[in-house]
């Protein structure tokens, strides 16, 4: 019995530390909260959707507004000029738009 009982608090000491690496190895999270999905979805779509070169745009900051959806603030072009990206949880773009100058 104390074998057995061994045996079941190796393994589940090595499930939890399984569980730790695997959240210390987990895609970054970067930008406000924000996936790092989010972000490289965010600079393709606003690549595409502004007419821009993907090396022309730079993510600055970004929020989560509610749970599950990530708004991401990018600089475009050499003026910088402001656009926001927002993704679902999923890091799929729900839309790109140039922010109205203040």
């Amino acid at each position: 019995m104390t074998t057995m009982r061994s045996s079941i608090q190796l393994a589940c000491t090595a499930a939890v530390a399984g569980l730790l690496l695997a959240a210390c190895n987990s895609p970054g999270i970067r930008v406000g909260g924000a996936p790092e999905a989010s972000v490289k979805n965010c600079v393709t779509a606003a690549a595409r959707e502004l007419r821009v070169p993907p090396g022309s745009i730079v993510a600055d900051k970004g929020t989560t507004p509610r749970d599950g959806v990530y708004t991401i603030n990018l600089k475009v072009g050499p003026q910088g000029r402001s656009a926001v990206c927002t993704t679902d949880e999923n890091s799929a773009v729900i839309g790109v738009v140039y922010k109205r100058p203040e």
